[in-house]
């Protein structure tokens, strides 16, 4: 039994993990990347990702890839982050090849410069889309947004993001920085607001994905414009509400279920663990409820009516197993009965035929064998005319058969 236990608790431990590890999607690496002159940029990620651009300059930038010497004319550049996007954001690959027309028509530093293109990217999951700042309903599989989303539908209208999930449902929250190579701050803070006016912040490592779980059905997303770009992923979890079984009545607070009897005060509580109530379960069971003693009229008896059956199935079943054995019974008895006559029937026969054959009529008297004899007995040479039975002792007739 302990055994039993032991493997039941993992496995729902087991579950609880793999729920919460699909959080690790937003463990996100930012790749940066220059592109030179005559070189194509060429990200890629897997066919359950997708690119995503979170910043892109092209002009003369720094000493690296692409520029050997320092011949002070660092920094002219242009933020060609959108074009880029435009090509590659939402795709799990993409190519850029420079000089590309439409970049260089930016012209950010003068002629006879050396320019490049300097792209950083993330590979991420798939991005719900929003419009108008429309309300986001959760279900229990993870849905994400940019907080660069947020700004350009919410944020610009003023107004806040609202996230919803199933009544007496939980929600998992999960943020990220994924511009972190690029980013010269070490933090960011996000407010989460629900209908009640209750408040949660969120503080949000440059370097690791931070979650917490909300205690309510509906929250409204605030942050201050920054250079951190934030990716959010929300779903809902915990237990969807019970139907509560006869003869009870059920008190949820959020995680645990008080389940009582209608006729007692009998109560149990069964917990939230993931999404299903683990616990003990009891039973009410129906109670007569108590009348007043009053004068009850003299029983009558009654008859059942005719559709109704005197005997249960039981006592059925049992009559016809017996009235079938019984039958059984006397069909084999009455079949060993005649073969017991038969077998006589036929001994006899041939003991008759036996002694017909040998004329010796004295040896048995069982057989019933008769000697034919004349109507004097004391002349056996007599013509036979009559039949009689002899004595088995002194051979003496006993009787005569005409």
């Amino acid at each position: 039994m302990g055994y039993i236990s032991q493997v039941f608790w993992t496995l729902i431990g087991l579950e609880t993990c793999l729920q919460r590890c699909g959080s690790s999607m937003l463990n996100t690496k930012e790749v940066l990347e220059e592109t030179c002159q005559l070189e194509t940029f060429s990200p890629r990620c897997t066919s359950l990702q997708q690119i995503y651009i979170t910043h892109s300059h092209y002009g003369h930038i720094k000493i690296g890839k692409c520029i050997k010497k320092d011949f002070g004319e660092f920094g002219c550049m242009a933020d060609v982050t959108e074009i880029v996007r435009r090509r590659c954001n939402g795709k799990s690959r993409c190519q850029i090849t420079a000089p590309d027309e439409e970049i260089v028509r930016t012209k950010p530093c003068v002629e006879g410069l050396t320019s490049y293109i300097e792209t950083a990217y993330v590979c991420i999951p798939e991005l719900t889309s929003i419009e108008s700042c429309s309300t986001i309903t959760l279900d229990r599989q993870w849905k994400y947004i940019t907080s660069t989303q947020i700004e350009k539908t919410c944020m610009a209208q003023s107004q806040s993001m609202k996230i919803e999930a199933p009544p007496s449902i939980n929600m998992e929250i999960t943020a990220a920085i994924i511009n972190e190579e690029t980013l010269d701050v070490d933090r960011a803070y996000v407010m989460l607001s629900d209908d009640t006016g209750n408040t949660t912040q969120i503080d949000i490592s440059r370097h690791s994905p931070t979650s917490v779980n909300v205690d309510s059905s509906a929250v409204y997303i605030i942050f201050e414009n920054s250079k951190a770009i934030l990716l959010f992923g929300f779903r809902a979890v915990g237990c969807k509400d019970m139907v509560a079984p006869d003869f009870t009545w059920i008190e949820r607070q959020r995680n645990t279920l008080t389940i009582g009897c209608v006729h007692n005060e009998y109560t149990w509580q069964v917990k939230c663990i993931g999404s299903k109530w683990i616990g003990f379960r009891g039973n009410c069971t129906r109670q007569t409820e108590i009348k007043p003693d009053v004068v009850n009229p003299p029983e009558v008896e009654q008859k059942p009516p005719p559709n109704q059956t005197i005997f249960t199935k039981g006592i059925q079943y049992a009559l016809t197993i017996g009235i079938t054995v019984l039958f059984c019974v006397v069909v084999i008895t009455s079949g060993f009965v005649c073969l017991k006559k038969a077998e006589y029937k036929a001994k006899a026969s041939k003991g008759i035929e036996l002694q017909e054959m040998t004329g010796d009529y004295s040896n048995t008297w069982k057989a019933t064998l008769m000697r034919p004899v004349t109507n004097d007995l004391n002349n056996p040479n007599a013509s036979p005319q009559q039949f009689y039975v002899l004595n088995q002792q002194n051979d003496t007739p006993i009787g005569t058969l005409r």
